[in-house]
């Protein structure tokens, strides 16, 4: 997106570790000129390797410029690259039993962008200071909310409403969402990984990003310093990035 005539984006990475050893559950980010990815651990004991590491690591490579028209298909085609990745390890290797990752991935051109989601890693928009939560959570809670079982501010109020019910393994077949986006100069877009929801509240999360005099740096340390006291389940990880012209 750097190369492009009239935007730019402009992000930054930041991270933290939780109370439980984070090789257990190990959140991992990348954020690029064109590509920016967060990916939750979904782990055993005995694995051998991270899936989220590994799903940053294969997706990174959609970091090019790509024709808007192919921003959905490239993404589609990366989700699906790191899935027949995931398989080939369980076949090889029966440690990655029960060893996955949740994705939320943004591919750029210009103010064009494709979402990719599964799981409970999020994108949110922050727009004329409205902040905006882009991604469908695959967790219980979401499904009973949307077959009319609990209200939306009721979700939390159980602990099981957390449980995610669609990640990227070595079995499974749910595909991820993919959504186009359209984006405007001055938006501000924040990834992070699962359980922002549990460690601070979307009041919070929107006072953080919508202060102006915070660079994307500046907002993503404090969302990761937010989030280190209450994280108890290993590393987390997020992503701020805002469009902005192209400069000369």
């Amino acid at each position: 997106m750097s190369d492009d005539d009239r935007a730019v984006l402009r992000y930054a990475v930041a991270s933290n570790v939780g109370t439980i050893d984070s090789s257990f559950s190990r959140d991992a980010a990348y954020a690029g000129p064109h590509l920016l990815v967060v990916a939750g651990g979904i782990q055993n004991l005995s694995s051998p390797g991270s899936a989220s590491v590994i799903a940053v690591e294969e997706l990174r490579r959609l970091d090019v410029r790509t024709d808007p028209a192919g921003l959905a298909v490239s993404l589609e085609r990366g989700i699906e690259g790191l899935r027949k990745t995931l398989r080939e390890l369980l076949a090889s290797d029966s440690r990655w039993e029960l060893t996955g990752t949740t994705v939320t991935a943004m591919l750029w051109r210009d103010t064009h962008a494709a979402i990719a989601q599964i799981g409970a890693t999020r994108a949110y928009m922050l727009r004329a200071g409205e902040l905006t939560q882009l991604t469908r959570d695959h967790t219980v809670g979401q499904v009973l909310v949307e077959e009319g079982r609990i209200r939306p501010d009721e979700v939390g109020s159980d602990t099981r409403h957390s449980a995610i019910v669609r990640w990227l393994d070595g079995t499974s077949e749910e595909p991820a969402d993919i959504t186009a986006h359209e984006a405007a100069i001055g938006d501000r877009y924040v990834l992070c990984t699962n359980r922002i929801d549990r460690v601070m509240s979307s009041i919070t999360l929107r006072d953080i990003v919508r202060d102006t005099a915070k660079g994307p740096q500046d907002a993503a340390d404090e969302l990761a310093g937010m989030a280190f006291p209450a994280e108890k389940y290993g590393t987390f990880a997020c992503i701020v990035a805002d469009v902005g012209r192209q400069p000369g």
